[in-house]
């Protein structure tokens, strides 16, 4: 799904699951000695602009990631088990490359219940593409009932706040490419982005 959100939608995000879901906004993907890294004012933490477009090199934040402690502890690839796929085998190869010295430190977001917003980014100053909300991919199976309430909550909450809309409406540039079927291009904007975009902002269709 596409999600749309400005800087102010994304501290009513934060405020909500840090205060009605009990998520806690980290601020790395490292541990020191397995202990997460945390905001302690996690609103005050938020980047107070959009990042751009993405750029060699560039630290834009372009995540935000909330652990949920009620869901289970934070784990680190310090006990992670041996990949047993090709496809796993790959992608801890290039985490643990990625990693460099730090990998016992990194966290494993396979086994850790986390929520996960890949914030929307300005591709110009008159055009937003969107991001999207998400549950990490912990396996199904061994998702704690809680946890995929917690989804759910969180969920709710951002769709019942959103206006949907079809984003080729708003970027003539490329209403000519609007496929039949939306399906997942349909976008979900948030408040404060819905009020950038009926003053002119232009919504972008695609969020890679």
């Amino acid at each position: 799904m596409n999600d749309l959100l400005a800087p102010g939608d994304e501290r009513e995000l934060t405020a909500f699951l840090c205060d009605s879901v009990g998520a806690k906004l980290l601020l790395s993907d490292l541990t020191t000695n397995g202990e997460p890294h945390l905001a302690r004012d996690p609103v005050a933490a938020l980047p107070p602009t959009l990042s751009g477009p993405a750029k060699f090199g560039d630290r834009a934040v372009r995540h935000l990631i909330f652990w949920l402690p009620s869901g289970g502890p934070i784990r680190t690839l310090a006990d992670a088990p041996a990949p047993t796929t090709p496809l796993e085998r790959v992608e801890r190869r290039l985490t643990t490359d990625a990693a460099r010295d730090r990998t016992r430190d990194l966290i494993d977001f396979a086994r850790t219940p986390v929520f996960t917003l890949s914030r929307s980014h300005a591709l110009s100053p008159q055009r937003l593409a969107p991001g999207g909300y998400a549950g990490r991919p912990l396996r199904v199976a061994t998702v704690p009932a809680e946890v995929r309430d917690a989804y759910r909550k969180v969920h709710r909450w951002i769709r019942s706040r959103a206006v949907k809309v079809d984003p080729f409406d708003h970027c003539p540039e490329v209403r000519h490419r609007r496929p039949k079927s939306l399906g997942p291009l349909w976008c979900w904007v948030q408040p404060e982005a819905w009020r950038m975009v009926q003053s002119g902002i232009e919504i972008w269709p695609w969020n890679g």
